[in-house]
């Protein structure tokens, strides 16, 4: 073998150990296997807002003070004043001997005659059978005296027809669990085919029995009407 051909030997030798070494670092490179990252998920956490509140200045307090006690001042001037109205009413009436009014019976003894009214007029008998006493007397103007089983009786057969009214005039006297309602009215209407027409003072009794007010008496006069002079 000439020293070209050993030396051409050695230099394929080399490239091809450079060669199998490259290769090798290829495969190595290729077959490690890489990591991946997982992806982050984001969250999108809504932020509360927070709303800023408005301070008070002190102004503002002191005028939210002035303003409070001037509301209490008039509190109590009112208070005052009905207390004083209350008194004058009481001495007032000892003075004369008359009743002290009572608003709130007054006003439940008026709607009570009013219901009766509106009841009279559409021929309906509940309201008299829940305000009557059982023992309920009506003298009427002619004199004739009725009980309560009369009177029902009358409204619920079409004897007593009572086709308008109006009250007026009318006034209540309370004494405990006793009490008074006057009144005038205006009628048109008719018992059996008589004509009641005309104007009329009334004169109801009320009894409280057990916390409801019931009429126990009754009384009515016609007005008579003045003759022109001659």
């Amino acid at each position: 073998m000439t020293v070209t051909t050993k030396i051409t030997l050695c230099i394929a030798v080399s490239c091809l150990c450079a060669t199998l070494a490259v290769a090798q670092d290829t495969t190595q490179t290729q077959t490690t296997p890489q990591t991946q990252t997982a992806p982050q998920t984001q969250t999108n956490t809504p932020q509360t807002q927070v709303t800023p509140q408005t301070q008070a200045t002190p102004q503002d307090a002191k005028q939210a003070e002035r303003a409070r006690k001037e509301k209490e001042k008039q509190d109590k001037q009112a208070a005052k004043d009905a207390q004083q109205k209350a008194k004058a009413d009481v001495k007032a009436a000892t003075a004369t001997g008359e009743p002290v009014s009572n608003s709130s019976a007054d006003q439940a003894l008026m709607q009570i005659e009013q219901e009766l009214l509106d009841a009279l007029l559409k021929g309906d008998t509940s309201a008299g059978e829940r305000y009557l006493a059982d023992t309920f007397t009506f003298t009427a103007p002619d004199g004739a005296v009725q009980d309560k089983a009369r009177f029902i009786a009358d409204v619920k057969s079409g004897d007593l027809k009572i086709e308008s009214s109006t009250n007026e005039d009318m006034k209540v006297q309370v004494h405990g669990d006793t009490a008074v309602v006057t009144y005038r009215s205006t009628d048109k209407g008719n018992y059996k085919g008589n004509d009641l027409s005309g104007q009329y003072r009334w004169t109801d009794v009320f009894v409280k029995r057990n916390g409801r007010w019931q009429i126990v008496a009754g009384q009515g006069t016609r007005i008579m009407q003045q003759q022109p002079t001659q």
